[in-house]
């Protein structure tokens, strides 16, 4: 689980990963500590409470300088990264807090990153096969040359800012309910991780509509069927979950609903 100050790994192992490797690295493989933190938490309960402080203050650590470090990344690439280290410390906000909406919210957000990180890692590594470039200065007035791809990119950073009607609200938002029932104000400090994501997301947009059209950029093709088809797989998943919660927040709740009887919530 890739949390301050055990985080460094994930960038360099994006950056240099082939983007097949990074899409199954961030969809799946950075879920497994996060699911055997939610299953220890139901055998060993009374470790788990005893250390609730300290993974309540690693959580709104890496929240917040997760989204700092991917502000100052120009490589697209390791912005992802940097933004999954904070994403990751929105689940484990969910985890330490203890209660159902807590554990709700985090299982919501492993899916939401798995699907927000696998759409992003997509795109700029279809990008990068065009152009041999993630340098974010060089993707300027992109919606010019590849609409497609500058309109799935736009929906995948703003469901990683986690906007309303996209799965990662739902999923923050059960964590800062769970969190506030468990530690009150403190909590909000979530907040400030997602007003650091909406500025590096709102640049990177920015990006793709403003500025001069780079010159390597300006015969490169638009997504493809089979790139389409699979980048649109993805975003549609982000927007229905958004839009209908429902059906996953009831498989979501039968799964942690046991954490009642253990821990008194």
């Amino acid at each position: 689980m890739p949390i301050f100050p055990i985080h460094g790994w994930l960038p360099l192992a994006h950056v240099e990963a082939p983007s097949p490797v990074s899409i199954l690295l961030s969809g799946i493989l950075l879920k497994m500590g996060s699911y055997g933190l939610i299953r220890a938490t139901g055998t060993l309960p009374d470790g788990v409470s005893a250390l609730q402080g300290v993974l309540i203050a690693l959580a709104l650590v890496s929240l917040i300088y997760g989204g700092l470090l991917a502000w100052r990344q120009s490589d697209l690439k390791a912005m992802i990264a940097y933004s999954s280290v904070s994403h990751m410390g929105v689940v484990l906000v969910g985890i330490a807090a203890l209660n159902v909406a807590g554990l709700t919210g985090a299982v919501m957000q492993m899916v939401a990153h798995g699907l927000v990180a696998g759409a992003l890692f997509l795109l700029i590594g279809l990008m990068y096969e065009r152009t041999h470039t993630r340098n974010i200065d060089d993707y300027s007035s992109l919606v010019r040359v590849t609409p497609r791809f500058a309109v799935l990119t736009t929906l995948a950073f703003v469901a990683a800012v986690s906007l309303p009607g996209t799965v990662g609200f739902i999923a923050e938002l059960h964590a800062l309910i769970g969190g506030f029932q468990r530690w009150g104000w403190l909590v909000l400090l979530l907040s400030l991780g997602v007003m650091i994501s909406a500025a590096y997301a709102i640049r990177t947009v920015g990006r793709l509509f403003t500025g001069p059209v780079s010159a390597r950029m300006r015969h490169i093709p638009d997504l493809r069927g089979v790139e389409m088809v699979a980048a649109s797989v993805l975003t549609a998943g982000i927007v229905l979950l958004g839009l209908f919660p429902a059906p996953a927040l009831r498989l979501v709740s039968a799964s942690v609903s046991h954490f009642s009887s253990v821990f008194g919530v």
